[in-house]
């Protein structure tokens, strides 16, 4: 994790002195970090019992590290579409219009639309959910599952979420209209508006805004593909898997909610979940082959049970 945070870091400076990304806000994130990390030790004992976890010193580092990764993250987010602007949108959207017959978030409005409201609130609540499954992973005991698990998760957020989605630079629907003009998705914020989902709304608005003005801060940042929501949520499935079995069902579920949710919402296209799965799945299988390299008597695909 820190090879990636390093290398991210790197990315970072470049485009900095470029005038491309922002400085970013470390101290934020790392706020944001160690409260996860006490919320995920406040709930160890309820899946872990009296389990052994790792040590104070791998704690606060991992602590730093994904503070620094976030807001490195998030800097570099915010200048995609300087780097390159938005081209994705228009061939994505034709492409699924004509693929289904209608827009994917109709269809999925037309079975969910009652639960708009909760599907709203819930995805909302993704990053604490899965800030504190990095964090149950990071105070696990040192196994090669666990380092397979959290090079797999520096990488995604690396490889997935900035140089994948910079190279295919896109807004999402929710932003569609505001980037290229006319009304090809204005029935996607009637639907939205009328169902009451407050939440999408309210952030999309407070995005466009800061990306409008060029200012940047914690609730900014445009990119639709991939689908950063669904590789970290499939990242958490993959990790349940190895590390806590007995929550995978759960994890597997949440993965569905997630990519289904993107869409009827308008924040990603359905295409972006798969995108985003398969750069997952490559990392996660690149992941276990290094950690194998590295750990030769070791077996990175398994653990035992909590």
């Amino acid at each position: 994790m820190a090879a990636l945070t390093g290398i991210e870091l790197v990315i970072w400076l470049f485009a900095w002195s470029d005038g491309l990304a922002p400085a970013p806000k470390v101290a934020t994130y790392l706020a944001l970090a160690a409260a996860a990390l006490g919320i995920a030790l406040g709930l160890r004992p309820l899946w872990r019992g009296g389990a052994p976890r790792a040590a104070w010193p791998v704690l606060l580092l991992g602590t730093f590290l994904a503070g620094l990764n976030a807001s490195l993250f998030m800097a570099l987010k915010f200048a995609i579409p300087s780097v390159i602007p938005f081209w994705l949108d228009r061939p994505l959207a034709s492409f699924e219009a004509a693929l289904f017959g209608i827009d994917p978030y109709r269809l999925l409005d037309s079975i969910f639309g009652r639960a708009t409201v909760v599907v709203d609130r819930i995805y909302g609540f993704w990053l604490p959910v899965q800030l504190v499954t990095l964090f149950s992973v990071v105070a696990a005991p040192p196994s090669a599952a666990k380092s397979r698990a959290v090079t797999a998760y520096a990488a995604t957020w690396l490889m997935v979420g900035i140089v994948a989605a910079t190279l295919l630079s896109s807004a999402g629907p929710i932003f569609f209209d505001r980037v290229f003009g006319g009304e090809r998705f204005g029935p996607l914020h009637q639907i939205l508006a009328e169902r009451g989902a407050s939440m999408v709304l309210t952030t999309s608005e407070t995005i466009w805004a800061a990306q409008v003005a060029g200012s940047y801060s914690l609730v900014s940042g445009i990119s639709a593909v991939p689908s950063m929501h669904v590789a970290i949520s499939l990242w958490m499935l993959l990790a349940a898997r190895d590390l806590a079995p007995r929550v995978a069902p759960l994890a597997a579920a949440y993965l569905v909610f997630i990519w289904l949710a993107s869409v009827q919402l308008g924040w990603h296209y359905l295409s972006d979940g798969l995108i985003g799965g398969a750069g997952t799945i490559m990392l996660w299988w690149l992941s276990g082959r290094l950690v194998s390299r590295l750990h030769p008597h070791s077996r990175s695909d398994s653990a035992p049970a909590p």
